[in-house]
């Protein structure tokens, strides 16, 4: 009998296994709420209204485009606009960098004119040329305008050349330019709005391809 009872009594000393520790999944990122989307969206539409707006006069375009990138930098950043007095001295700073910015501009166009209006030889060939030259540098002083959008304080050879050697980011960004100048020509109203998405774009794909170290 007390054979039969010590078989029947559970063993004290045999200890109980342990569950296995499985791997603890990350929690889910959290999702932006539409009323956040609907307020950036908002936001952006006041940016690219203000750049139009400081662009009208044709010469100050270059600094009302950098002082825009910075604008959006912060906004999608920071989750608000810089301080309205940063921004001006943004502005400011780029008047007279962005004479020689237009001048080129005017020139790249006067000889894209030229080539489609057979005032020179060449052509088709010379014309498709020119315009993937056009587009390739549109590329360029897409990722210079998201460099000075960064660091305000750059100098704006020393932003160009950085972007210049970024080829992968450039070229991104000037398919990119040719889809949003596409768009503003064909509903020409939609232009401030364009403005302020495509500067948000440019961002957010230089972030990716190019980030500073």
């Amino acid at each position: 009998m007390s054979s039969l009872s010590s078989r029947s009594k559970p063993s004290l000393s045999r200890t109980e296994e342990a569950p296995p520790a499985w791997p603890a999944e990350d929690a889910p990122p959290a999702r932006v709420d539409w009323r956040e989307r609907l307020a950036l969206g908002t936001d952006l539409a006041l940016i690219g209204i203000a750049v139009t707006v400081l662009a009208l006069p044709v010469i100050t375009a270059p600094a009302a485009l950098v002082t825009g990138s910075a604008a959006v930098r912060g906004r999608y950043l920071d989750g608000r606009f810089p301080g309205w007095r940063p921004l001006l001295r943004i502005y400011r700073r780029g008047l007279l960098p962005g004479l020689p910015i237009l001048l080129a501009v005017a020139a790249l166009g006067l000889d894209l004119a030229a080539v489609r209006g057979g005032w020179v030889p060449g052509g088709p060939p010379l014309l498709a040329l020119t315009a993937l030259v056009v587009i390739g540098l549109s590329g360029v002083a897409a990722l210079t305008l998201a460099a000075l959008g960064r660091s305000p304080g750059l100098p704006w050879r020393a932003a160009a050349r950085w972007a210049w050697d970024q080829p992968r980011c450039a070229a991104v960004l000037a398919l990119i330019n040719v889809i949003a100048f596409f768009l503003a020509l064909a509903v020409p109203v939609t232009v401030p709005l364009v403005v302020g998405f495509h500067l948000f774009a440019v961002h957010m794909l230089t972030d990716r391809l190019a980030p500073l170290g």
